[in-house]
């Protein structure tokens, strides 16, 4: 299934997609190249990109080193954390103290790799082949030509190594710390390592693939710092307004690195450098997912995976409807078809885009998802959009959604910002539209319920209907031989049977009213009826739809003995009803029978027990 954000970035690379050489003349490559790497491993990619070699973003892979060999605070003895005035064209150290100004400039690189040691039986510069190795999961290695020529290309990172030797800020032979430098900057990488790359530094240090930890905490740190205050910040004068996350840039092939703390690494590569040495089309790139996909520091909010709290296979979260034990088997043996995800608090991109892997890595065979959101608390504009994109690419795949909340207003948002952007995603059917016998199989449904249990009964009957539809009643005869008969022998559930009377209602017609004492068990045998409730405030409140073989009327058994909610026909209906004074003399004549019954009407009430507390936890924060 397309995702949005993989909908979203080939539609962005496509926008800056370059002519054919053919067309233009030109010999240089173009359009651009997008890869974004999540904590949790995934990733996407779009465009075209090329490989290119690490070049200077190296820096911050050196700096990195040299905090997990020493710790910040001896390395602040040697470079500081100040952003350089002029790093392009000035080779300059603190006049004092012969700092290095930060770790991203030249003198900062020559600062950092002179504190890397060999170690463990290896040198330097196996270190920084063993580091690039962890890093890109593959054997890396660098031919000497390669490094001779990335040496050669970085004049002024020798001009810096020299002059730091000639004013005693370093005590090591420049000729051995820029071998090893330009072997590190020599290694190649395209766009979708590097966005693997920011994403170490984006998961606390810990490698997304492989689990590994990379860098420590306190490294991650420092690296992000001088990323934040000595990196593009200094070179774009929007980026704190525009992008405000820790980021650093190449020449090479026209490449930015991003990374979004807690959420992702970001690569990027367009040939076509600003005034700042930066890719021009990189970055108006960068600026368009910022924006699209809420990764300012100011919007970014939450973990990627706290939106959902749980969720559950159909056999896991019943509805607590009525069902016989046949009924449970068949929805045990269908259960990967429909799930259900409990969504709560706010819902951003990185939780949009969590929430559908999650769905991605359920079954093949799903084909009904229900979603809980009676507990978000807000969805923002750019996620809107994605669940909108989202929802639409659902249906049109084959997959049923049935989405829960108190009231349709997130819902409309969602398709109001969808329809924004080009993206249909038609009207849901309601409950009384849903449940009409006519609602085809052989086509995705798109539906909304004000109440868990009804949207969970619908896709337990859309289970039932698609997989096992000998399970629900034909006749009114197979109705009324309800869950309430099934743990009776044959002969004892005739009788039971037989002592029923049949009662007929119309549409609209109320058949208990709330308050009314116990007047028997009712059981459906054609036609719905609908269970009203009162909500806070005496708001009318409708809480279940009951269909053929399902009772009702046994809730008024409990305390204070009278009728919860009020029960109405939806339609013609024909119930058969074992009468209160009907089981009060079975209890004289037959107790053993009569306990029988009692024991299923206690089974039925756990059950509904158990729905009742699943719901109240899904709203509980």
């Amino acid at each position: 299934m397309m995702t949005p954000v993989q909908y979203h970035l080939d539609l962005l690379a496509a926008s800056y997609a370059k002519p054919a050489q053919a067309e233009t003349g030109e010999d240089t490559p173009g359009g651009l190249g997008i890869a974004m790497t999540l904590v949790d491993g995934y990733g996407y990619q779009a465009g075209t990109g090329q490989t290119v070699t690490l070049g200077a973003l190296a820096a911050p892979l050196i700096y990195a080193m040299a905090v997990e060999d020493h710790g910040i605070d001896a390395v602040l003895e040697h470079i500081g954390t100040e952003p350089a005035g002029d790093p392009l064209h000035r080779i300059e150290v603190e006049p004092e103290t012969h700092r290095a100004y930060n770790g991203l400039t030249d003198t900062g690189v020559v600062a950092a790799a002179t504190l890397v040691k060999g170690r463990g039986g290896r040198d330097r510069t196996a270190r920084f082949m063993q580091l690039a190795s962890t890093l890109l999961e593959r054997e890396v290695s660098v031919t000497d030509t390669a490094a001779r020529a990335e040496d050669k290309a970085n004049r002024r990172t020798r001009a810096a190594a020299w002059f730091m030797k000639s004013i005693e800020a370093i005590d090591a032979d420049p000729t051995v710390i820029l071998t090893d430098i330009s072997r590190l900057r020599a290694v190649t990488v395209d766009v979708r390592e590097l966005s693997v790359i920011a994403s170490v530094f984006a998961h606390g240090g810990v490698h997304p693939h492989t689990g590994d930890r990379v860098f420590s905490a306190e490294t991650v740190q420092a690296v992000l710092s001088l990323m934040s205050s000595c990196g593009l910040v200094t070179r774009d004068p929007l980026w704190s307004l525009t992008v405000g996350q820790p980021g650093w840039a190449s020449r090479r092939g026209g490449t930015i690195m991003v990374v979004v703390p807690g959420h992702l690494g970001l690569a990027l590569q367009s040939h076509g450098l600003d005034e700042n040495g930066i890719s021009a089309h990189g970055l108006q790139a960068l600026r368009s997912l910022v924006e699209a996909f809420e990764m300012h520091p100011s919007l970014v909010a939450g973990s990627p995976r706290s939106a959902l709290r749980t969720h559950y296979r159909v056999d896991q979260a019943p509805s607590g409807t009525s069902r016989t034990a046949e009924v449970m088997q068949a929805f045990e043996r269908h259960a990967d078809t429909v799930h259900l995800m409990e969504l709560g608090g706010h819902i951003g991109f990185s939780q949009v885009e969590a929430l559908v892997h999650v769905v991605g890595s359920m079954p093949d065979d799903l084909q009904t998802l229900a979603m809980d959101v009676r507990s978000v608390s807000s969805i923002s504009g750019p996620a809107r959009r994605l669940i909108a994109q989202w929802i639409a690419h659902a249906l049109r795949d084959g997959l049923d959604i049935v989405v829960t909340d108190r009231d349709e207003s997130l819902l409309e948002q969602v398709r109001a910002a969808g329809a924004s952007e080009g993206v249909e995603v038609r009207e849901p059917l309601r409950e009384s539209e849903a449940f009409l016998p006519d609602v085809p199989l052989d086509s995705t449904q798109f539906v909304f319920f004000t109440s868990r249990s009804q949207a969970m009964q619908w896709c337990e009957q859309r289970l039932l209907a698609r997989h096992e539809p000998h399970l629900l009643p034909k006749t009114e005869e197979e109705a009324a031989f309800s869950p309430l008969l099934q743990h009776l022998s044959e002969d004892d559930a005739r009788l039971v049977e037989s002592m029923m009377d049949t009662r007929r209602y119309e549409d609209g017609q109320i058949i208990r009213r709330a308050g009314q004492p116990f007047g028997g068990i009712y059981v459906i045998t054609s036609g719905q009826v609908e269970l009203t409730g009162q909500a806070t405030g005496g708001r009318r409140m409708r809480r279940m739809l009951l269909t053929p073989g399902m009772i009702f009327g046994e809730m008024a058994l409990g305390q204070p003995g009278r009728q919860p909610g009020t029960v109405r026909a939806r339609g013609p209906v024909t119930t058969r009803v074992l009468t209160a004074q009907v089981m009060y003399a079975l209890e004289e004549a037959t107790p053993q029978l009569a306990m029988k019954l009692w024991e299923a009407l206690a089974r039925d009430a756990f059950t509904a027990l158990a729905q009742l507390i699943r719901e109240t936890g899904a709203l509980q924060d």
